[in-house]
């Protein structure tokens, strides 16, 4: 269970003036004051444990999961926590067709790896000079921070989790075309039309982003504990089963026991019956 003090410790409570309201968040703000909406803790909880679930359930079934979050207050957080799950993420800009035309944009992650590898094997590489390694690493450095954090990028998504669908808004168009799950934090001047788990919270303060994508990478690694447990027992039992065709197989054959015929007897005839006919 989610403890609501902490969500309204970190402000997560907190929305947009009461004038840059969108009329569709109505079911999750509570009031208002000094004409600021305040959201109903109480349906964060709610909306952010049924998303915990979903993630998690996503993850134990081995899918990947892209974290997005370009905004300034949401790009270190993002990043750290995609980093330590090993998923792909986007920090710094979304690059138009990453979902939707995704094997052009795989062009730039495989030229970045062509770099980095020109880069760590230089010696390798004597017809180049000093220039053109210059011009290299700063290409790696451009393309790093458009398409490096998808590089481990693999499909099929399972879901896609976004921080501020305003700011978010191709990404958040792409996965509802692409039919991809979408979580997403959504304050109150943010439409949530096109998001599957809205949880309801400020999408501004570090603070608040930072206790949101806590929890959610709380419970993505919880699935990456049953995916990693699932597949250790799957390749267990392919092991076992391996093992037992094998012996099976080195098994000597069971003799063929062959019926031996008895010996055909002719029919006795009676002297007297022969001699009568």
């Amino acid at each position: 269970m989610i403890d609501f003090k902490r969500l309204i410790k970190n402000g997560v409570h907190f929305g947009h003036q009461k004038t840059r309201w969108c009329p569709k968040m109505a079911p999750y703000i509570w009031g208002s004051q000094n004409n600021v909406h305040l959201i109903d803790v109480s349906k964060t909880a709610f909306q952010l444990e049924k998303a915990a679930q979903f993630l998690q359930g996503v993850v134990a079934e081995g899918q990947c999961v892209l974290w997005v979050g370009t905004k300034k207050a949401a790009r270190d957080i993002i990043s750290k926590a995609a980093v330590d799950l090993k998923m792909p993420f986007v920090c710094h800009r979304w690059i138009g067709g990453t979902l939707s035309n995704n094997s052009q944009v795989k062009k730039s992650v495989t030229n970045l790896l062509h770099k980095e590898d020109v880069l760590a094997n230089a010696e390798k590489f004597p017809l180049y000079i000093k220039k053109e390694f210059n011009k290299i690493q700063k290409d790696v450095e451009r393309l790093n921070k458009n398409v490096g954090g998808i590089k481990n990028l693999t499909w099929p998504l399972g879901a896609i989790v976004l921080i501020d669908v305003n700011k978010e808004r191709s990404a958040l168009k792409e996965a509802a075309a692409m039919g991809i799950p979408v979580i997403a934090l959504v304050d109150t001047n943010s439409d949530p039309s096109l998001v599957d788990f809205v949880i309801p919270g400020n999408d501004d303060s570090p603070n608040a982003i930072a206790t949101i994508v806590e929890i959610l990478a709380d419970a993505a690694r919880k699935g990456v504990v049953i995916a990693q447990e699932s597949a250790a027992k799957e390749k267990e039992e392919r092991l076992i089963a391996a093992k037992s065709k094998k012996d099976a197989a080195a098994a000597p054959a069971p003799k063929k026991v062959i019926a031996k015929e008895e010996p055909k007897v002719a029919p006795v005839v009676d002297e007297e019956e022969s001699i009568s006919e």
